[in-house]
């Protein structure tokens, strides 16, 4: 009996994984649209324009960052848990459940994670003006390495915390129409650069703004810039579920973030990792300890290697 059922699992698993492929291979001239059905019928207008910026500004200020440029750095502990077959694939760290230090500088991509255990415990790795490297103290670093997944991952990740800041003043906000999802009503505001319809150069953002809080609840968010370099892999996308907002120096910090493999789920069990945060902190360290590489140029949060 036992032999039956593990047979029939293994084969359902199986062919969840061709299923997988085939989607991959069927899609693989594509690249994710996260245009909303009115901004695809409608082009984008002065007065989307206008709505849109109004609700993200009003966003903006309700989380409190109106206080984030007084800060220069802030640091956490995240505790980063991976799962499923997609989530394995995706997993940035070496393993799919860490406990890890984060240090990041406010409005630039200067960025360490420090692995708090497992086979790589006390090392660090960290961006300086997008050039990777690795320490196991601050006189033994190696700039040969290089690991895309680690720094796409602390990238990304930094993204996340300062997204509404790093969003409010992009070039193209269209206000997106209205939904209701999981028992709540939201604004759809739509953000990106350079053009509205889909690109690869540009990432684009459709934020879910809860109409009774004004928060942010959920980003959905195209992956250009993704590490996994397959047929397919254009078409996919993420999104994200702000959770446990706690304020720390009058900003509002989500010290939950779940983070779905395309659209977000309402059984929340599905996703495909979650960051639990503790240990928040502005201004803990000086920004010179992100910057242990001499003679590179400052880039900021420009995405062009210094």
């Amino acid at each position: 009996m036992y032999r039956l059922v593990h047979t029939k699992r293994k084969n359902m698993k199986n062919t969840h994984i061709l299923l997988i492929i085939a989607t991959l291979l069927l899609s693989s001239c594509k690249i994710a649209d996260m245009r909303t059905n009115s901004i695809k019928d409608n082009g984008i207008s002065t007065e989307a324009y206008n709505k849109g910026k109004k609700i993200l500004d009003e966003t903006w200020y309700k989380h409190g960052f109106n206080k984030f440029s007084e800060h220069k750095t802030y640091s956490f502990n995240g505790s980063d848990t991976w799962k499923g077959l997609m989530g394995k694939m995706g997993k940035p760290w070496p393993e799919a459940k860490s406990n890890m230090n984060f240090k990041y500088e406010v409005g630039s991509f200067d960025s360490q994670v420090t692995y708090l255990d497992g086979k790589r415990e006390g090392i660090t790795a960290g961006l300086q003006s997008w050039n990777y490297y690795e320490m196991v103290s601050p006189r033994e670093i190696d700039q040969l390495k290089m690991n895309k997944k680690v720094r796409f991952g602390l990238s990304a990740y930094h993204y996340f915390f300062e997204m509404l800041d790093r969003l409010k003043d992009v070039p193209i906000i269209q206000y997106g129409g209205e939904i209701t999802f999981n028992g709540n009503d939201y604004n759809i505001v739509f953000a990106t650069w350079n053009k509205v319809e889909p690109h690869k150069e540009n990432d684009q953002y459709k934020l879910l703004i809860n109409k009774k809080t004004g928060l942010l609840d959920y980003a959905i968010y195209s992956l250009r810039e993704n590490y996994l370099k397959f047929p397919g892999s254009g078409s996919f996308y993420g999104s994200i579920k702000y959770d446990d907002y706690k304020e720390v120096d009058g900003i509002l910090i989500p010290h939950k973030q779940t983070v779905f493999l395309n659209s977000p789920k309402e059984n929340i069990k599905k996703h495909a990792h979650q960051l639990i945060v503790t240990d928040f902190k502005f201004d803990g360290f000086d920004s010179s300890l992100l910057k242990p590489l001499s003679d590179i140029n400052p880039t900021g949060d420009s995405k062009i290697k210094g």
